[in-house]
């Protein structure tokens, strides 16, 4: 039996006076044992006390619990590969063993579960996990000082007011990371995306095949979509926000407010789900219609399915009352989670390998700007080269404007895969050369 990452009983765990950490994973070794310094590790992580910038002089914000679980993850591998190579972690240091064995390996795939290399992302995310794991160990006096060599790059982030469209800073990276290679984007035609989406809601149900239609028209993250409450839209539709009032139907717009399950920062947790940074998003009026109709007719069918199994009048008040997501489970009355919307994304037929509900945001941003950049063809009458220029600036406004706001990004190399996706679909090459491999990949 490998490393295992396990939870506590979070009831038991309170009633012990530890309910800062009841959340929170631990690490069992191979014994099994409780493996005391990794479980300290994360608790010192996930509380927010020490962060490998800071090395624990000042408090910072704690990351979330998936991030936390992720960490666990990843150094539970770290300390797995160490006990079966013989590897002391309180010995071992950067260039012999972590980067020079434990990354190799993973590269060569003589360390993973079929043979095979794994991924830069897989093998850079988790040799970062291991060299904080042994900062910290040094920083908390368990081990020696462990150090590993960095180098500074410098970070775009869009900016729509900046007079350069962009601010930029510093960050250290460790060297040594595999580079990843450059993403490319591949979309499914438009009758095999129908196909797919017809194929969801026939196999699925009405619910979960709305649930991933909402994120294809308003690229929301799975987990934000999940995340919607009753009252995220406006309940009465004179109250709804559009964007413009004499517009024709097919091009109206209704603003909502999304923060319930937001990538970024958390600011503390609500009915289960993290409050992050709040963003205001435009949703298609059509579907702003449709989720109001099943907000009145399908989702109380399925909250009463849940009431009813409460005998006490007390208990189906409090089931009414503490049921404030939007998308419940047809059965059961449960809320949907992020987990079963992707279940139900990928049980079907899919339009091609790799076809998710990340791709299913991209789609909706390369949508957006195809779209707008249809009303621009006018352009092209000014030559090929300045046509090529003239439409790639063009695109890149449409991008920082429109289409960053609504994904929540803000580093340009997240979002510069559509200008690159525009420039194969024109068939033109980028005048304007970005970096897309930098820091944080």
């Amino acid at each position: 039996m490998g490393y295992r990452v396990y939870f506590s009983n979070p009831v038991a765990t309170t009633a012990a006076g530890f309910g800062k950490v009841a959340r929170l994973p631990c690490i069992f070794d191979n014994r099994p044992g409780y493996h005391r310094l990794a479980s300290r590790y994360l608790i010192d992580r996930g509380l927010g006390i020490w962060d490998p910038v800071s090395h624990g002089r000042e408090p910072r914000s704690p990351p979330t619990d998936r991030t936390i679980l992720n960490y666990a993850h990843w150094l539970a591998n770290f300390l797995e590969w160490a006990n079966t190579r013989g590897v002391d972690i309180l010995t071992c240091d950067y260039a012999n063993h972590v980067h020079g064995r434990y990354q190799g390996e993973m590269l060569r795939g003589s360390w993973s579960r079929d043979a095979t290399p794994l991924s830069p992302q897989t093998i850079n995310l988790r040799v970062t996990q291991a060299c904080d794991f042994l900062t910290w160990l040094a920083d908390k006096g368990h081990r020696s000082t462990f150090e590993f060599p960095v180098e500074t790059r410098s970070i775009k982030m869009g900016c729509a007011t900046s007079a350069v469209a962009h601010e930029s800073f510093q960050i250290a990276v460790r060297k040594g990371k595999i580079r990843k290679n450059k993403r490319w984007l591949r979309m499914p035609t438009d009758e095999q995306l129908h196909a797919w989406l017809k194929r969801v809601y026939q196999t699925c149900g009405h619910t979960k095949g709305l649930m991933c239609e909402t994120v294809l028209l308003t690229a929301m993250r799975r987990e934000e979509v999940a995340c919607l409450r009753t009252d995220t839209l406006p309940e009465r539709p004179g109250d709804w926000h559009l964007s413009k009032e004499d517009a024709p139907r097919h091009e109206q717009r209704v603003l909502i407010d999304i923060k319930f399950g937001a990538k970024g920062p958390s600011y503390g947790v609500d009915h289960g789900d993290k409050v992050g940074p709040e963003r205001s998003i435009w949703i298609p009026l059509d579907l702003a219609e449709r989720l109001h109709s099943y907000r009145e007719i399908e989702r109380p069918k399925a909250l009463r399915r849940l009431v009813e199994r409460e005998k006490s009048v007390s208990g189906k008040r409090k089931c009414i009352m503490e049921s404030v997501h939007l998308f419940l489970d047809d059965v059961s009355g449960l809320r949907l989670n992020a987990r079963e919307l992707y279940r139900a994304w990928t049980s079907v037929q899919l339009p091609f390998k790799g076809w998710s509900p990340h791709l299913g945001r991209d789609w909706w941003a390369c949508s957006i700007l195809w779209g707008e950049l249809k009303k621009h063809e006018h352009l092209a009458s000014h030559g090929p080269h300045p046509s090529a220029a003239l439409l790639e600036s063009t695109a890149m406004s449409i991008i920082r404007l429109q289409i960053q706001p609504q994904l929540g990004h803000k580093r340009d190399s997240t979002t510069m895969i559509y200008l690159q996706w525009v420039a194969d679909m024109l068939g033109t090459n980028l005048s304007i050369i970005y970096e897309l491999d930098l820091a944080g990949e």
